[in-house]
């Protein structure tokens, strides 16, 4: 027999925006299921995302659409994703989390008592982190609290990097989880370090954010202190010290692209 929340409550979609995930796909998408509408938009994967995920005799069959799109970058990639979808409510989710069953019971839960709200209402969702196969309780990333969950047309992405959501509404909290990849390691931090400094770089740089080597020679220190010290890093054990050093390094390899650009910059300024 279908339940009252099944029944009656507000459609969702869950929309994906990924490129080479086959490691962590199926277990996202195996936490989707009771969604209404799985819309997932690969950007070319190059392993063997797009055949787990259009597996016909996979859980999730019935529920997803498929689509293919060049990289357009963050915001416009999740924008484009979102205009896919056919239900009231979006769910966002990345290819290396999963929603706990928790999650999906209060999801379900705040959309069936939602039917009777006169207004939009936002919802950032606690996401659950994890370095070297251990939960991460302190540190820069805790709390971790994202926009995730809102209705259809309320709200756009904006923002090359760390994109951010505007649009109108109130935002409330879900304390009920989305679980990170439980398999971070130092290995993945750094392949993804690379990527996210660079576009942080350019558009600090674009924004008027200057360097110098007194600048880049304090930012490993500066931010182990803050990580380790005075976000209380240090709780999680070795894991955060690790965490600690390797945020330092992030935000010293920020800044000397940021100083590359500037040079750069510089030098056509000369040859002028």
């Amino acid at each position: 027999m279908q339940s009252t929340t099944e029944f009656s409550r507000e459609t969702v979609s869950a929309v994906l925006i990924i490129k080479n995930e086959a490691a962590y796909i199926e277990r996202a998408l195996n936490s989707l299921v009771w969604c209404d509408e799985i819309v997932v938009v690969d950007s070319y994967s190059t392993d063997d995302t797009q055949k787990i995920c259009q597996d016909a005799t996979a859980p999730w069959a019935s529920k997803i659409r498929f689509f293919q799109q060049t990289w357009l970058g963050f915001s416009e990639q999740r924008n484009f994703a979102m205009k896919q979808s056919s239900s009231q409510w979006i769910f966002f989710l990345d290819g290396d989390e999963s929603c706990s069953g928790e999650l999906a019971t209060k999801i379900q839960n705040t959309l069936l008592n939602h039917q009777n709200s006169q207004q939009p209402i936002n919802y950032k969702i606690r996401r659950q982190e994890f370095f070297l196969g251990k939960p991460i309780h302190y540190g820069i990333w805790n709390p971790s609290y994202h926009v995730r969950l809102f209705q259809k047309g309320a709200l756009q992405f904006k923002g090359d990097v760390h994109e951010g959501l505007f649009g109108n509404g109130e935002t409330r909290e879900i304390h009920e989880p989305i679980i990170h990849v439980e398999d971070l390691n130092i290995e993945r931090f750094l392949n993804k370090l690379n990527l996210y400094t660079s576009l942080q770089a350019k558009n600090d740089y674009e924004t008027g954010l200057r360097t110098n080597f007194v600048r880049i020679l304090l930012s490993f220190p500066a931010m182990f202190y803050k990580n380790y010290l005075y976000y209380r890093s240090y709780r999680d054990g070795k894991e955060g010290f690790i965490i600690s050093v390797l945020e330092g390094i992030s935000r010293t390899v920020r800044h000397l692209k940021i100083w590359q650009f500037q040079r750069l910059a510089s030098r056509n300024k000369e040859s002028l």
